[in-house]
């Protein structure tokens, strides 16, 4: 990690707004439906590009990718690099609609919802083996981001990435004996 003794280096944490036309690619990729994945790779390299170009221009020193590599939804981004999930018809309500956040800031929801709808209508069932699955994901991700960095001046970057435990708490686990040999098991991979 870079120190900077003459002022504090700027940075943020979390995902960025995808451009539009991210999102068309994205969106079939999520519904399991068919999609163009080479047009997807190109969009998504070059949206990559314009993401850290962007926060280099703003004057941001410690910069991402803008999670863009990792789908729309934390859901569906476990998904595609988690073995041992299955998506099953949502038994109720969407958890994702409800909560503080939602109530307390119903109008900038609102306008979110207008203009990326929440794609979150199925629930993720642990139902095998929990094993680290993409490979193929992270070295894209990896090789998108470092040819972005190689085109801006900036004092580092990083790929945000997050904790094992997050993975679980909106999940139903069908496979281990209890919840903890769940959790280890994300862990593990």
């Amino acid at each position: 990690m870079e120190r900077s003794t003459d002022r504090i280096l700027t940075t943020h944490v979390g995902s960025l707004i995808r451009p539009p036309d991210l999102v068309d690619y994205i969106r079939p990729l999520q519904a399991g439906e068919d999609y163009d994945r080479d047009g997807y790779t190109k969009c998504l390299k070059s949206s990559v590009r314009d993401i850290v170009r962007e926060q280099a221009d703003h004057g941001i020193d410690v910069i991402s990718d803008g999670e863009f590599g990792k789908s729309i939804s934390w859901a569906q981004y476990v998904l595609r690099r988690l073995s041992g999930f299955e998506r099953q018809a949502m038994k109720g309500e969407n958890p994702f609609k409800a909560g503080a956040d939602r109530t307390r800031f119903s109008q900038f929801y609102e306008s979110l919802d207008s203009e990326q709808p929440p794609a979150t209508v199925m629930e993720s069932v642990c139902v095998g083996p929990i094993e680290y699955t993409g490979q193929d994901e992270l070295q894209r991700d990896i090789a998108n981001f470092k040819a972005a960095l190689a085109e801006v001046n900036v004092t580092e970057g990083f790929l945000p990435v997050a904790a094992p435990a997050s993975v679980i708490p909106d999940r139903r686990n069908e496979y281990y004996d209890d919840d903890e040999a769940c959790l280890e098991a994300i862990g593990a991979a």
